[in-house]
């Protein structure tokens, strides 16, 4: 990866007249609080226009964090624009129609922390390294010498919290729990921020939950937990794509579990696979070969397949790199 230098993403950012920040399409808590918090920062260096797009709505869970209401869908927005960030996602094609915001005069800024070997982007701040967009946020606010303020703290925490699992995913490290004690020490309602995140849950979340640890079956003498959502189940349970979020870790939590597979059916033809995978095991590099990436821990591919063959072609890729451990 190239050497990340902040202080020339600081200068494009300062220089630009028409900023849009987006991320990947089905955002989770680290997009939709990563994208935020940098609009905040964006706002307190005084830029003329910043635009927030995603494709789709954000997750209930996330609408109540502040300038949430101001994300608009792509169709909203009006280019040009002379700049474009794109936050926890290094490819263009992965934020959906965002893109077509994005022209031949946009310069492109990558802000990511997912193994990427080709990044997008005309500036690019990747680093694996980085539990969270988040967390490379904040960096990006120190370097621009921008205040500590209670929404980017608030944005930031959220972003941190859910890709590390609460701190408890692989990739915490020492950095992830200094950068939140500066978060919280703003006056966080830390408790609060972990109700509505992790614990509250609609009526169509808690059915859909009901039936993907129903799906769940141990292969391998428990090595492997594959689960299914089909997409029957979504619609019979009320429930909504945000409603997955989460629940792949339910079946990754049995003992003896070293990899967790949630197949969701989109359609009769396409597939969308979320992968975890214990300490020895790649999950960015297991899914590679099938046009996903990811975490080492945790990754993710979309295959353009009916389910079974999906489930089919994914099981053999995982159980060829079970192979070599013991």
């Amino acid at each position: 990866m190239p050497e990340i230098d902040l202080d020339e993403i600081v200068h494009r950012l300062r220089a630009a007249e028409r900023v849009l920040i987006t991320s990947h399409i089905a955002p989770d808590g680290d997009a939709v609080g990563a994208v935020l918090a940098l609009s905040h920062v964006l706002e307190a260096l005084h830029q003329p226009t910043v635009v927030c797009a995603l494709e789709g709505c954000v997750p209930e869970r996330y609408a109540w964090l502040p300038g949430a209401d101001k994300i608009r869908k792509p169709e909203e927005c009006a280019p040009p624009f002379d700049l474009a960030v794109i936050v926890d996602v290094a490819q263009l094609d992965r934020v959906g129609e965002t893109a077509k915001l994005i022209t031949e005069e946009t310069s492109v800024i990558v802000l990511d922390h997912h193994l990427e070997k080709k990044p997008d982007g005309d500036l690019v701040a990747v680093d694996p390294a980085y539990a969270a967009a988040g967390e490379l946020i904040v960096d990006l606010m120190d370097a621009a010498g921008v205040p500590l303020t209670r929404d980017i703290a608030l944005c930031a925490y959220v972003a941190l919290t859910t890709d590390t699992g609460s701190f408890k995913y692989s990739n915490t490290t020492v950095r992830s729990h200094q950068i939140a004690a500066r978060l919280v020490a703003t006056g966080l309602p830390v408790t609060e921020i972990a109700r509505r995140v992790f614990d509250e849950m609609s009526q169509g979340r808690f059915r859909l939950l009901v039936r993907f640890v129903n799906s769940v079956t141990l292969l391998d003498g428990g090595r492997i937990a594959v689960g299914t959502l089909s997409a029957a189940d979504l619609a019979e349970c009320e429930a909504r794509e945000e409603d997955t979020e989460g629940l792949i870790n339910l079946a990754h939590n049995i003992r003896g579990v070293e990899v967790t597979m949630l197949f969701r059916e989109v359609d009769d033809t396409t597939v969308k696979l979320s992968l975890r995978s214990r300490e020895g095991l790649n999950s960015a590099e297991i899914l590679s070969t099938l046009g996903g990436g990811g975490h080492t821990a945790a990754a993710g591919a979309t295959l353009e397949m009916p389910l079974q063959q999906a489930m089919s072609v994914a099981l053999r890729r995982v159980r060829e790199s079970l192979a070599g451990q013991p």
